[in-house]
């Protein structure tokens, strides 16, 4: 699958999409850089107005300079996606603010204008028998600096967790904990339930404000299914009847244990899978 990309000012094809040492400087060597994730459903962005508002948010939290509006961005999304073939399948696409040259003797700050890349990629597809058995996550002690800014520098932590307890370990994937607390996980959001109630941690500048995470708690409303945003601690899970990890690429996964404390009886639960089905109910609703 050839696909083409948005690089800058022009459209290339993604393989040639690059950020250089000098003219990106500030990127490359000092993480000035925010971008969002996600995929397309029958060609059309998930959620695209929400990526966009974050990142832009992103961008303003960062001191960006921006030459692009809200519109702009939206705009060339969809012409980049319009030249791409989708017959044989979607793919992911990143929206990237990346930034250039320094002015100061210091190296760390610049009053240009941040580049802009809309790069698409094959899309991810997670194996069947983690939607249809469950997986199994780790704790890891890190809490992410400036965490609602979706950024490079907040994920070293997330590779070190990744590598120690997933690619030498015998987990699936990794949750941050900070004192007994469970935060979030390295690339995706955490849900459990409990007494019939769905809950997450609370949006309080200690996790990402992910996008998917913000539209399952909208579905959850409008469904009128029990949800609240409240401290999760690990002693928690011992009492959880389901849990679930949540993210753009992956939709929903379920959980079946964490740290190897079995969650409920260890098999998928009625709730995670209501879930689920209302989620991809939403996704096509999107890309009639």
């Amino acid at each position: 699958m050839s696909l083409i990309s948005f690089s800058r000012d022009k459209f290339i094809p993604s393989d040639e999409v690059s950020l250089t040492v000098r003219g990106n400087y500030l990127s490359v060597t000092r993480g000035y850089q925010v971008f969002t994730f996600f995929k397309t459903n029958n060609g059309v962005p998930v959620f695209l107005d929400d990526h966009i508002d974050r990142i832009v948010g992103n961008a303003q939290a960062m001191k960006m300079n921006l030459s692009f509006s809200k519109e702009d961005i939206k705009g060339l999304v969809y012409q980049t996606l319009e030249k791409n073939d989708f017959s044989n399948g979607d793919c992911n696409v990143m929206i990237i603010f990346a930034g250039k040259a320094p002015d100061d003797i210091s190296g760390l700050i610049s009053s240009q204008e941040v580049d802009l890349f809309i790069v698409t990629s094959p899309i991810k597809k997670y194996p069947q028998e983690s939607y249809q058995n469950g997986i199994s996550l780790g704790l890891y002690e890190f809490e992410r600096i400036d965490a609602e800014i979706k950024t490079p520098y907040t994920y070293y932590g997330g590779m070190k967790a990744h590598r120690s307890l997933v690619h030498e370990g015998p987990f699936d994937e990794v949750l941050y904990t900070s004192k007994d607390e469970i935060l979030e996980g390295t690339t995706f959001s955490f849900f459990i339930v409990k007494n019939e109630t769905v809950i997450t941690s609370k949006l309080d500048g200690r996790i990402l404000g992910s996008v998917t995470r913000k539209n399952l708690l909208r579905i959850m409303d409008n469904q009128k299914i029990e949800n609240r945003e409240s401290v999760i601690s690990v002693n928690d899970l011992k009492s959880s009847s389901e849990a679930f990890i949540a993210s753009a690429n992956r939709d929903l996964i379920p959980v079946v244990s964490v740290n190897s404390i079995q969650i409920g009886d260890g098999k998928i639960g009625p709730i995670y899978q209501k879930l689920m089905s209302l989620y991809q109910q939403e996704i096509l609703k999107i890309s009639v």
